[in-house]
């Protein structure tokens, strides 16, 4: 195991996890004023001090850093740091503490991006990666240090051959890697040193691996630096060919499938893959391709596709492993044609094969499936329901809440692969506290241009919380550009949602009756300014679907126990039922008319730049206007 992590960006800084939130910054614990006796902390719990040293900025076994965490036992040496195991003194947890080199934790380029990469870090939560906990200083000896949880297990690396791998082992190795990868990518950093010396069997079993090492990780951002600068960062045998300045170096998530797929490979072998040598000697063998030829299918074609030289002929994302395997989120699936109440059910389908609605009885359940799962439009139009709601408007005022949230709404057009929303904007005695919602394809850099904004009206930036902020592949990027070419005002809000998160219980009627569901609510106002629109169905893997293709549709779903509710004065609930936990966004295109499936819900392979073009000379044609809604069903309480 190496230690290639590395210290913040502001000494005396503790970056410390906060449930998916971005980890909020606070000063090391400092020894208290009135020091307690020799060997005892202010909570009473007993330690050994650390004694005077001459070589103060090391660690030894039996200090307690920040009073937290005492070091036990050292475990490894690497390029980066060492490596220890300790024991977090209140709670008595297990954690692996890695110190970076003093050499290195002295390079502001380096405090600067483990500053960001902390936050990153401590919000990756995964059945398939080690969990960070915290990024911290300790103040007397002036380390820095990153806590981990400890993993009791054996390093892959290590144990390479000893136990033959038979092919749903392999497959599900593959497949519980790739989603624990998928999950940091989807929060903007790679890896770019997936190999077996970067993973951990815990109990010593293949089918709990789980990735380590994330210290090198790369935000998404091309122009953007790992603590070695733009050149290699990685194993020489398992680095895609493009670490090798192969291929323009164009560096991002393929990466990663590419190195996944010859830790696959070594497990299946018994022994490191044979592709190191000389750089040159490293190119010219991944340009000749990997012989799979002693691999079983399904595993070989899906290996094949990961494996490919050129990063435009491999796969690009972990969803498409996934995909591949059989194992990705299901796309979603939404009604095509106004619902009406046959004598008999009525099943139809999307052209790519993915889900169904229903129609029988009288009862219209019209139902979608995106990556959360299967979501059932519900039945009754009784009761009384959220009204659809605008966000707050901002009344003059030069607090600086009200000039970092204007500053923040103009710039937030301009953040590609993104549709962000504030919900919340205060001043606070530490300066501007923000709140986002919607999503973002990399949310990292999101989260810094509107970090930028506020401090660019001389206010300085508190907090900016994007725990509402969802990430999105990036083959969602070109139609979330395209329709925030288009957004609407905040003043001419249509389509809102009461809340965020909707709680999973078990549902007493609809087409989840007796199963664990979460009923949704979508509020839908209509003024005279609306001519005509159309609802669409996303989900995080850039998939688009039709929910509502136009007005009339609309019209013949406000019924008696169909989906759509008549609140009066424009108003509407639409009411959906949803069986699995994950985020969901709906669409709304108002204009003149003139929507098209085709052009809208097209695969995110089909939406290239002349796609973009044909879209904005429609939506110009019929003077449409975008807005967006992402809400997240969740299961938190006991049912």
């Amino acid at each position: 195991m190496t230690d290639d992590n590395g210290p913040p960006d502001d000494d005396r800084t503790v970056f410390m996890p906060s449930g998916g939130g971005t980890p909020p910054i606070a000063p090391p614990i400092p020894a208290p004023p009135a020091a307690p006796p020799p060997g005892v902390t202010s909570l009473g719990t007993s330690f050994a001090p650390m004694a005077p040293r001459l070589d103060g900025d090391r660690i030894q076994v039996g200090d307690v850093l920040n009073h937290i965490f005492e070091v036990k036992r050292f475990i490894a040496r690497g390029g980066m740091g060492e490596v220890f195991e300790g024991v977090n003194i209140t709670s008595d947890e297990r954690v692996a503490i890695k110190v970076m080199l003093p050499a290195l934790a002295a390079d502001p380029n380096i405090q600067a991006m483990f500053r960001k990469e902390a936050k990153t870090l401590t919000r990756l939560s995964h059945p398939a990666l080690v969990q960070y906990r915290v990024l911290a200083q300790e103040p007397q000896l002036g380390v820095l240090y990153i806590v981990t949880e400890f993993v009791d297990g054996a390093n892959l690396s290590d144990v390479l051959g000893r136990e033959k791998a038979d092919l749903p082992t392999l497959i599900g190795m593959l497949r519980c890697l790739a989603e624990g990868l998928r999950a940091a990518h989807m929060l903007g950093a790679i890896h770019r040193d997936i190999s077996p010396d970067n993973v951990l069997l815990e109990d010593g079993r293949l089918d709990r691996a789980r990735i380590i090492d994330f210290g090198i990780a790369k935000d998404l951002d091309p122009g953007s630096k790992t603590i070695i600068g733009d050149g290699f960062a990685g194993k020489l045998s398992y680095v895609a060919p493009e670490q090798l300045g192969d291929f323009d170096r164009e560096v991002g998530p393929w990466s990663d499938v590419y190195s996944l797929a010859l830790v696959i490979l070594a497990v299946a072998r018994g022994r490191n893959v044979d592709l190191g040598g000389s750089f040159v000697d490293a190119i010219d063998k991944r340009r000749k391709g990997i012989d799979l030829s002693e691999m079983d299918e399904p595993l070989r074609g899906v290996l094949a596709a990961m494996l490919a030289a050129n990063p435009a002929e491999r796969l690009r994302s972990m969803d498409a492993v996934l995909d591949l395997l059989g194992g990705g989120a299901a796309a979603p699936v939404l009604p095509r044609e106004p619902v009406k109440p046959p004598p008999t059910p009525l099943v139809a389908t999307k052209p790519n094969g993915a889900l169904k609605y229903y129609v029988g009885g009288g009862v219209a359940a019209a139902a979608l499936l995106g990556t959360v799962g299967f979501i059932a439009f519900g039945g009754g139009g009784g009761g009384a329901a959220p009204e659809a709601t605008k966000p707050a408007a901002v009344a003059p005022s030069v607090s600086a809440a009200a000039t970092a949230r204007a500053a923040v709404t103009t710039v937030l057009p301009t953040v590609g692969c993104s549709w962000l929303d504030v919900t919340q904007a205060l001043t606070t005695a530490d300066g501007v506290t923000l709140a986002l919602a919607g999503v973002a394809g990399q949310p990292i850099q999101a989260e810094a241009a509107v970090s930028q904004a506020v401090q660019k009206t001389g206010a300085s930036v508190a907090s900016v919380d994007f725990a509402e902020v969802a990430p999105i592949a990036a083959e969602a990027c070109s139609s979330l550009d395209a329709f925030r070419a288009i957004r609407s005002s905040d003043t001419t809000t249509h389509l809102a949602v009461p809340q965020r998160h909707f709680e999973m219980s078990k549902l007493s009627d609809g087409e989840y009756a007796g199963k664990i569901a979460a009923r949704t609510v979508l509020n839908l106002t209509l003024g005279t300014d609306v001519k005509d629109f159309a609802l669409y169905g996303l989900d995080p893997k850039g998939i688009i679907s039709p929910l509502i293709e136009n007005a009339a549709m609309f019209k013949a779903m406000e019924k008696p126990g169909f989906p759509v509710a008549d609140l009066g004065g424009g108003k509407y609930r639409i009411q959906a039922d949803a069986d699995a936990a994950g985020w969901s966004g709906i669409l709304l295109l108002t204009g003149t008319g003139g929507f098209s499936d085709d052009l809208v819900a097209t695969g995110a392979g089909a939406r290239s730049p002349e796609w973009r073009k044909r879209f904005a000379d429609a939506a110009a044609k019929g003077g449409w206007r975008a807005e967006m809604v992402w809400f997240k069903m969740v299961d938190e309480l006991p049912n």
